[in-house]
């Protein structure tokens, strides 16, 4: 689980919380639209990571940006072995979201599939 070391204990269990409720109602019209927990980033870059769920496996749910910003999936020990000329993948602890994920791929589809850092 080195994945974890790029996450606050706290966010990650509200990741964990969250994954298991949304679990209980995923597939229904109850489905949970949750605001993102912890945004991860390569600085200097657009590629960020604004996730509002995991699981026991590393694998988390959220708004994903690389090349343009879309809802998916991402695996954790795979943001581990990022490195931009020396720079990695890191949590943005000033990070407080001020949308759910939906809005924030609303907002990126209004900005040309971008959310800007």
């Amino acid at each position: 689980m080195d994945y974890l070391k790029i996450l606050r204990p706290k966010d990650a269990q509200q990741l964990s919380l969250n994954r298991e409720a949304q679990k209980k109602v995923q597939g229904t019209t109850r489905e949970i639209d949750f605001k993102p927990v912890v945004k991860l980033h390569i600085p200097f870059t657009y590629c960020m990571w604004l996730l509002s769920e995991l699981d026991d496996d590393g694998m988390a749910f959220g708004l994903c940006q690389i090349h343009v910003a879309e809802l998916g999936y991402v695996w954790l020990p795979e943001l581990l072995d990022i490195d931009v000329k020396g720079v990695k993948v890191f949590q943005d602890l000033a990070f407080v979201p001020k949308m759910t994920l939906k809005e924030y791929v609303d907002a990126a589809r209004r900005n040309g599939g971008l959310l800007l850092p």
